[in-house]
């Protein structure tokens, strides 16, 4: 495969559409198959292919998932649906920072589990390639903490804008105060700014981690699940041919 330096989600799906078809034929279908039709010695085996297989797609479809879900919270950041007084605009952004906070984290769960599991099932097909070493949360993840605490917005999500008001020394809780309260007015767009910029990054990092992943090992799944479906074929017929 040809790696996608910034895949869109055209792009992505056309680079999961073959795996999810190959896939259709057994893992899709038999969700929690017997295999009555293998013979006993090496039914657990098969089985085991199986559950992995299927975990690795499922892991597969979730990252597809998340960044699905990125775009969606772009949309909720970049607007502002709720009549006033129903949520405040740092209500708002707080929606969407803790959104894409839970995201970041299951996009990092997601692909560490994916590689965990494509490296199970190498080792269960006896497959023998040369990796170029397992995901980390330190080599393309996420960062754990979806914005900058240290940033010119002082921490927007958590509390209010700094401010030489009294009050503001005792309660600066960002969701409590009105929208029109200063410095809040001004402050809310460069807050709302610096949020969407934090997602379009992070859409970028989670696009292109999918996209890295399907470029290097795809065909490597593409191959595995191959290999199965073979398998179950294979023994599909002998037991036919011995049931005649």
């Amino acid at each position: 495969m040809t790696r996608v330096d910034k895949p869109t989600v055209s792009e992505i799906d056309r680079l999961i559409a073959p795996i999810v078809e190959l896939a259709g034929e057994n893992l899709m279908c038999l969700s929690d198959p017997s295999f009555e039709f293998v013979p006993d010695r090496t039914r657990g085996g098969i089985s085991a292919i199986h559950q992995r297989l299927k975990a690795e797609l499922r892991a597969l479809l979730q990252l597809r998932t998340v960044y699905g879900d990125m775009i969606a919270c772009r949309v909720v950041a970049g607007e502002y649906p709720w009549a006033r007084g129903e949520l405040s605009h740092y209500q708002h952004l707080r929606l969407a920072w803790s959104q894409l906070a839970r995201l970041s984290d299951m996009f990092n769960d997601s692909m560490k589990e994916i590689d965990c599991l494509h490296d199970e099932t190498l080792e269960l097909l006896s497959v023998d390639v040369e990796r170029a070493g397992g995901w980390s949360a330190g080599v393309g993840a996420l960062p754990a903490e979806a914005i900058d605490r240290g940033a010119l917005v002082d921490r927007w999500y958590d509390v209010a804008p700094k401010s030489k008001l009294p009050i503001f020394d005792t309660m600066r809780i960002a969701s409590e105060w009105s929208d029109v309260a200063h410095p809040f007015a001004d402050h809310y767009g460069a807050a709302r700014s610096e949020l969407l910029g934090q997602i379009d990054a992070k859409m970028q990092a989670v696009a292109s981690g999918i996209a890295g992943f399907l470029s290097d090992h795809g065909d490597e799944l593409i191959d595995l699940i191959g290999r199965y479906n073979d398998m179950v074929r294979n023994f599909r017929m002998l037991h036919d041919r011995d049931m005649i």
